[in-house]
């Protein structure tokens, strides 16, 4: 989710009755524990792979979120004048679970939540990564809030409310994707592996469907108010000696560890062969080009010469 959000998050769960009850500490701590986690970015370069691990990574896990929290408490008690570290560092716990990485556990990027235990990327894949309908519905609040001082909190209140009912309205239409998705599946008869179906941006009616039969990837676009959808066949990519030899190299397994549908295409430029690794789940983009590309540019006798990466 994008910061804008994030700090929307922290401030209207302050305004819930937190800031009246503790204090304007407590808005700092759900603040800036909401926006906390994505530090990470400080030592994340975006041309580089090693991105794709350092961005959400422990700073975005339960283990990170505890030592932050204590930290942020523990600052917030020498800079203010309650000095109840336990207090102020469970409100910046809050502000970082709730305000930051569960907003990102719902879309289809996924976070190391159990680093260092684990690598695992969980994603509920409910919202994408902007998502206007929600940022709007907590600005809506936050805002009504400073007119009507008054009834600040209940409007907060009600202001989380309809996040939390449009969360439960995307979890219903995402279920119900994912059985459109195996119906159509059935009628073509694929046999999957594997079935996943992920937000469409803006549009919470329209959702993508991939699965994994083992050797091909089926993509389909899921319209719940629609009727019959075609799922197309969509190929992995070669599997010969240079993309054996691609795997080798650690920017090339980091990418395969973070793509949930990678595929790969090869081609030749001025007698070099280029492999060029993509993930279906990016596969449409607000930008005008593909996101997340990482290409391995061979020399003519079949050796690694360059690695690139284009977020």
């Amino acid at each position: 989710m994008d910061p804008v959000t994030h700090g929307l998050a922290g401030a209207v769960l302050a305004q819930a009755g937190l800031r009246q009850r503790y204090g304007y500490q407590a808005t700092i701590a759900l603040t800036a524990g909401a926006l906390l986690p994505d530090i990470d970015v400080l030592w994340s370069p975006a041309k580089s792979v090693v991105a794709l691990e350092t961005h959400r990574g422990f700073t975005h896990s339960l283990v990170g979120a505890v030592g932050f929290a204590l930290g942020l408490g523990l600052l917030l008690r020498l800079v203010g004048p309650d000095k109840r570290w336990v207090r102020l560092s469970a409100l910046s716990l809050l502000g970082i679970v709730a305000g930051h990485l569960f907003l990102d556990l719902i879309t289809s990027y996924g976070i190391q939540l159990y680093l260092p235990f684990s690598t695992a990327r969980p994603a509920l894949d409910l919202v994408f990564i902007i998502d206007l309908f929600l940022t709007l519905a907590l600005l809506a609040a936050l805002l009504t809030g400073f007119v009507w001082r008054r009834s600040a909190v209940a409007i907060a209140r009600v202001g989380l409310g309809v996040v939390a009912l449009y969360l439960g309205l995307m979890a219903l239409n995402h279920a119900v994707a994912v059985t459109s998705m195996g119906r159509l599946l059935e009628r073509q008869g694929v046999v999957p592996r594997r079935v996943e179906v992920l937000p469409w941006p803006f549009n919470p009616l329209r959702w993508q469907g991939f699965a994994d039969d083992g050797d091909t990837y089926w993509s389909g676009d899921i319209q719940l108010w629609r009727g019959r959808t075609v799922l197309t066949a969509v190929p992995k990519g070669p599997e010969n000696g240079l993309t054996a030899r691609a795997r080798e190299h650690a920017d090339v397994q980091t990418f395969l560890w973070f793509a949930r549908f990678p595929i790969v295409a090869l081609w030749e430029a001025d007698g070099r062969p280029i492999l060029e690794y993509r993930d279906l789940r990016f596969s449409h983009s607000l930008r005008g080009r593909h996101p997340f590309v990482l290409r391995v540019v061979f020399s003519p006798g079949g050796e690694v010469e360059q690695i690139v990466f284009t977020r």
